[in-house]
């Protein structure tokens, strides 16, 4: 149905953007810009074109947004222009960028200086669902003698893992803090970071291992029934 709805009308794509701006009762956004900058507070300084899926379920394609990871707005441009903010809530994004597909999920419960309305780069998914928060600070600087305020950012990451036994948990940046992190499926664990060499302050590495807790988790699943 969705190929025989692209083939009979071609302006779905404009049409869809008209009925976002509605659900996600978008307003003017205007950007104050005294400074600056060098670094950016968002996930892309340009706009990318992404699928969202807003809290409601409704899903709408090809929406030229940009995620602000320093505020969690989130911004998109519509078709002549106009940059506007989505008030309403959303609960998913897909978005390509540099040729990559990255998904950000929210609802997730309340932990750190998060909200069940910060978005999360998903990692890694199945029983337990590997995340990402960036959180962006900055500094501004002025020269002796100049007028220009120079606003430099830094981003900062940290991993979380969410399961619905234990909801949303930190994971520990100290290698010497993961021992036990794994209940019950800890030795098997052990065994996968030796055997693989897995060096736990790499982000490769740690998506690497909670695909291998996802298997472990899904086999006793099935050994269970």
């Amino acid at each position: 149905m969705a190929q025989s709805f692209e083939r009979i009308d071609p302006l779905r794509h404009a049409k869809e953007a008209i009925h976002f701006l509605n659900d996600a009762n978008g307003k003017p956004f205007k950007s104050v810009r005294g400074f600056d900058e060098e670094g950016s507070p968002y996930f892309s300084a340009d706009y990318v074109k992404s699928n969202i899926q807003m809290a409601n379920g409704k899903m709408y394609h090809d929406i030229p947004i940009k995620l602000n990871q320093m505020t969690g707005e989130l911004i998109f441009k519509t078709a002549d222009g106009q940059e506007m903010l989505v008030v309403n809530p959303y609960q998913r994004i897909e978005l390509q960028h540099e040729g990559k597909t990255y998904v950000f999920r929210s609802g997730f419960p309340a932990i750190d200086k998060q909200n069940n309305m910060s978005a999360y780069e998903l990692l890694d998914s199945g029983t337990a669902i590997l995340l990402k928060y960036t959180t962006v600070q900055y500094q501004d600087k002025q020269a002796y003698n100049s007028p220009n305020i120079v606003r430099t950012y830094n981003k900062k990451e940290n991993h979380y893992v969410w399961t619905a036994s234990q909801g949303l948990t930190r994971i520990p940046k100290k290698e010497e803090d993961w021992a036990g992190f794994f209940g019950h499926q800890q030795a098997e664990i052990n065994k996968f970071i030796r055997r693989e060499n897995i060096k736990l302050k790499k982000e490769q590495d740690i998506i690497k291992l909670f695909h291998f807790y996802n298997q472990l988790l899904k086999q006793v699943s099935v050994n269970n029934q």
